[in-house]
C-alpha cells in the first residue's frame, strides 16, 4: 500500500516534522509514502501564478497570503536529502504537486526536468485562471457546461505535457456537485486513454471518498490506466486515511 500525495505544510521544514508522518505510515503498513509541497509554496514557481493572482481580487488576497510563507525550492531540496539519508522500515519519497498552467508549461518543465524528485504531480486548480474549488458561491452566474469542457481541455493538456507521473484528484471539478447536462462518457474515455499513452498514473484521491466518481472509475478500469493511491493528508494523523480500502479496489503498478 502507497500513500502519494501527502503535504506537509503545517509544519516546519525539520526532521522531527517529517517524522510525525513516517510514524503514522508505518502503524498503517504502509509500503511507500511521498511528501509533497503545492507549487504555491515555493518562489521559484510563482512566475507561474501571474495571471491566476491577477484575476480578480479574491486571488490576488490569497495569493499574496501565500507569497507571506513561501520556501523555495532549494529549502525544500534540503530537507529532502536529510531525510534520504536516513533509514526509515518504508519508503520515503518526495515530490511536488504542481499547479497546472499550460502558459507556463516551459517553467514548470524547467524547475521539475532535473529528476531530483521522486514523483511530480499535476493538477488542475485553475480554469482559464479562475479558481473554481475554493468557494462554491463562486460559480453563481458561470456557465457549467464550458467549466467542465475547459477543465478536460486542460486535462489532457496536462498528461500531453510530457512533465508529470501522477495526474492528482482528476474528478476536482466536481468538487461542489456540479456537473454538466451532457453526458462524460466520452469525456473520461478520452482523458484515461491518454493517461495511459503517455504512461502516467491516475490518482484515486481518498480526501472525498475513493478518488473519482463511480462512471470515471469504471471508464479508467475499462481504459487500462495504472492507478495511485494518496490521501491527500496534510497533517500526520490522516496519512494512509483509505488507503487500505481503495487499494483493494484496484492494481497498483
Amino acid at each position: 500500500m502507497k500513500d502519494l500525495h501527502i503535504h506537509i505544510d503545517r509544519g516546519p521544514y525539520t526532521t522531527e516534522w517529517i517524522e510525525k508522518f513516517i510514524e503514522k505510515a508505518v502503524s498503517e503498513n504502509l509500503e511507500e509514502i511521498c511528501l509533497l509541497e503545492h507549487s504555491v509554496r515555493f518562489t521559484d514557481f510563482h512566475p507561474s501564478f501571474k495571471e491566476a493572482a491577477e484575476y480578480n481580487d479574491y486571488q490576488r488576497c490569497w495569493f499574496e497570503e501565500k507569497k507571506n510563507c513561501a520556501h523555495s525550492l532549494d529549502e525544500f531540496k534540503d530537507l529532502a536529502s536529510i531525510i534520504r539519508a536516513k533509514k526509515y522500515p518504508l519508503k520515503v519519497s518526495f515530490g511536488l504537486e504542481v499547479c497546472w498552467f499550460e502558459q507556463h508549461a516551459q517553467l514548470i518543465k524547467d524547475l521539475t526536468c532535473d529528476g531530483f524528485f521522486d514523483y511530480i504531480l499535476g493538477s488542475v486548480h485553475w480554469v482559464d485562471n479562475w479558481t473554481f474549488n475554493q468557494r462554491k458561491e463562486h460559480w453563481n452566474g458561470r456557465n457549467v457546461n464550458h467549466i467542465f469542457e475547459r477543465y478536460f481541455e486542460l486535462e489532457n493538456s496536462l498528461v500531453n505535457s510530457g512533465i508529470f507521473d501522477i495526474i492528482a484528484h482528476p474528478d476536482l471539478i466536481t468538487c461542489f456537485g456540479f456537473y454538466p447536462d451532457y453526458d462524460l462518457t466520452d469525456t473520461y474515455k478520452k482523458l484515461c486513454e491518454n493517461i495511459r499513452k503517455n504512461n502516467m498514473m491516475l490518482e484515486m484521491n481518498t480526501s472525498k471518498g475513493l478518488g473519482v466518481n463511480k462512471q470515471f472509475f469504471e471508464t479508467a478500469v475499462q481504459s487500462g490506466v495504472s492507478f495511485s493511491t494518496g490521501s491527500y493528508a496534510h497533517c500526520p494523523e490522516d496519512v494512509g486515511r483509505g488507503i487500505k480500502k481503495v487499494s483493494s479496489m484496484i492494481q497498483m503498478p
